[in-house]
């Protein structure tokens, strides 16, 4: 199953945004269906509601001063982020090349699939493909945002396994550890970052279903770390709200016309900006944001 008809048009936007930054920056490499690679090579292998500012929060799954921390990038070894995920990471990898585009000491590699999903590896593979980014990047850390599609049922040896059963959970939050797994074996922590409020009210269920899952195994994985965005992306009364105000004051336009999509600029900023102070505070690096 792929998603919504609208994310035809969210898609479009999205892409001229990146075009756009691609122009702007002149650092964006080109070409479709490639991953895209932001700043300097590398030569080595919550929230507060409504107001799209990060804070150090105890809703993380891990908690931050426990963990090990990262090297202090420089410009001669900056930090790979490698950026994955369904057209919400794409998102939020948008946000993150707007905001780490011209940053010596950030190497950004945009990794985004859109309609795909961790629950139909016949459409498109992330453990596979996650396993190769890791070996062809060689990233310290990766960020993900992933979950739209993935409320639909499971399809295993001939059978199809309905969505939020005993059975549909314990095969989605195996996919889930995989690929956390994954990524602590090739040597890089994970952001893992929550899905947002969503318009409609039984889709948000489904997606804070996710989120559970999500949560839970960050929680068994060290090294992982699971970031919510339901307050980021809620209004002061904690509903969904297609403006929010960001961190500079401004009330700008945050989600997509859709009710599911992050609107990109002033959106992707907002979860950007709050991805990459948790990077910071989390694994103690400065990255100048």
């Amino acid at each position: 199953m792929g998603e919504p008809s609208s994310d035809k048009t969210a898609t479009s936007t999205r892409r001229a945004w990146g075009a756009a930054v691609a122009v702007s920056c002149c650092l964006l490499a080109a070409g479709c269906g490639n991953h895209v690679a932001v700043g300097p090579t590398s030569s080595s292998p919550a929230t507060t509601a409504g107001t799209g500012t990060s804070s150090t929060s105890t809703s993380t799954s891990t908690t931050m001063t426990t963990l090990p921390g990262l090297r202090q990038p420089t410009a001669a070894r900056p930090l790979t982020i490698l950026d994955v995920g369904d057209s919400l990471g794409e998102d939020l990898g948008l946000g993150l090349g707007y905001t780490l585009g011209t940053n010596p000491l950030v190497h950004l590699v945009q990794a985004g699939y859109g309609s795909s999903g961790i629950d139909r590896p016949d459409y498109y593979d992330w453990a596979a493909h996650l396993a190769a980014d890791l070996s062809e990047y060689h990233p310290q850390v990766v960020t993900i945002l992933i979950g739209g599609n993935d409320h639909q049922d499971l399809y295993l040896n001939g059978e199809w396994i309905a969505f939020g059963t005993a059975q549909w959970h314990t095969i989605y939050s195996q996919r889930v550890a995989l690929m956390m797994s994954e990524t602590l074996k090739a040597g890089a922590k994970m952001l893992w970052v929550g899905l947002p409020i969503m318009r409609d009210p039984i889709f948000g269920a489904h997606m804070q279903t996710l989120n559970s899952i999500y949560q839970a195994e960050a929680a068994l994985h060290p090294g992982v770390v699971f970031f919510p965005t339901w307050s980021l992306f809620s209004n002061a009364e904690g509903q969904y709200s297609a403006y929010l105000t960001n961190s500079s004051g401004q009330s700008v336009l945050a989600r997509d016309s859709d009710g599911i999509h992050i609107a990109p600029p002033g959106g992707c900023d907002i979860v950007a900006i709050a991805a990459i102070k948790q990077i910071e505070e989390i694994w103690h690096v400065r990255l100048g944001v």
